[in-house]
């Protein structure tokens, strides 16, 4: 099984509401892939509670059961149409691939 994490840190929202419909748009963007993308064995995202200097913004954590798997999902046009959503703001990304 892999572990796919990937973090995301935004720009600047000019307001809260800006920042509101942002992650309610990245919420409606992965919300039911895992039920799209067969791939997807577990999929979890979050916003970041703590805002330090050390925070990212936005997680992704999803399980695939193989390196195969992953690219699959990386490629799928949902995952994609997702990804979109998130380069609209996204500055910084980090990501982790491990196997469990």
């Amino acid at each position: 099984m892999i572990k796919h994490i990937a973090m995301f840190k935004f720009k600047a929202f000019g307001s809260e509401e800006e920042k509101k419909n942002f992650c309610s748009r990245l919420t409606e963007a992965f919300d039911g892939l895992d039920k799209i993308i067969p791939e997807i064995k577990f999929l979890q995202i979050g916003f970041d509670e703590l805002h330090t200097d050390a925070s990212y913004d936005f997680a992704v954590n999803v399980d695939i059961e193989s390196l195969d798997d992953l690219s699959v999902y990386a490629n799928h046009p949902e995952h994609v149409k997702a990804v979109t959503v998130i380069k609209e703001m996204a500055i910084d990304r980090k990501v982790i691939d491990y196997e469990f």
